[in-house]
């Protein structure tokens, strides 16, 4: 019976113990193992974009959209990329988010030349999106010269930013010889290339075919549907560029 009673008593000690513990639990005391405390959520990566150009870039035939830079923001912000819309000029209407570019109506490649560095060192861009080149041609330079002009205005980037560097050719139809056109996306593609070769990151897109007759708001300038192409156009180099996929 000694040996029974030893057994009860040890066994009452076990129950007390374990009583004495949740009373301690539910009293809150601090419970043996912590779980680990949740690791706070990354900041999202924000992508610092500055359109750069004339008056395309500016939204003439669509200023409600601001041009192509209303559509994009859509688009990327759909395909979960944070962006900073970059530059030193602010426009374009309420319903466009980030109404930060760089564009002046009537701008040629030549004009941008002695401001370029200035502009993109103050933006401090991720990704610049160039497009221009139209006014060069409109104004009577050849489409040599706009493409030595060119290759002048990429080098100025070069100087001051590693940053992605997409360079659109001309997408409205010109006045005179059609082959102007023609003959500056052929050359401005190997401006480009030249810039990929001493390993620049710049891409080149053709926009010659881009639009189509009923996308144009003036036969010059898209309307707001030939933005949203060109929106479109964008949003898909960009991705190339930093190595995401849209969303469908």
């Amino acid at each position: 019976m000694a040996g029974v009673g030893s057994w009860f008593g040890r066994g009452l000690l076990v129950i007390a113990v374990f009583a004495m513990v949740l009373v301690g639990v539910s009293a809150g005391a601090v419970p043996l193992q912590r779980r680990a405390a949740a690791a706070p959520a990354p900041e999202p990566v924000v992508l610092r974009v500055m359109p750069l150009g004339a008056s395309s870039t500016v939204g003439a035939g669509s200023p409600e959209t601001a041009g192509y830079r209303g559509p994009l923001q859509a688009l990327l912000a759909r395909d979960g990329v944070t962006v900073d819309m970059v530059g030193s000029q602010h426009g374009g209407p309420a319903s466009v988010p980030d109404r930060d570019y760089q564009g002046y109506g009537g701008m040629t490649l030549e004009d941008l030349l002695p401001r370029v560095a200035g502009w993109v060192r103050g933006a401090d861009p991720d990704v610049v999106l160039l497009h221009a080149g139209t006014n060069d041609l409109l104004k009577g330079a050849s489409a040599q010269a706009t493409a030595r002009r060119l290759d002048a205005v990429l080098d100025e980037i070069a100087k001051v930013t590693d940053a992605h560097v997409i360079v659109a050719g001309v997408w409205a139809p010109l006045r005179g010889d059609p082959n102007d056109r023609a003959e500056f996306d052929r050359l401005g593609a190997e401006v480009v290339a030249g810039f990929r070769e001493r390993g620049h990151s710049m891409r080149y897109a053709d926009a010659s075919e881009l639009l189509e007759p009923d996308e144009l708001a003036d036969g010059l300038h898209p309307n707001a549907a030939g933005y949203r192409v060109i929106a479109a156009m964008w949003e898909r180099q960009i991705l190339a560029v930093t190595g995401r996929r849209a969303t469908p």
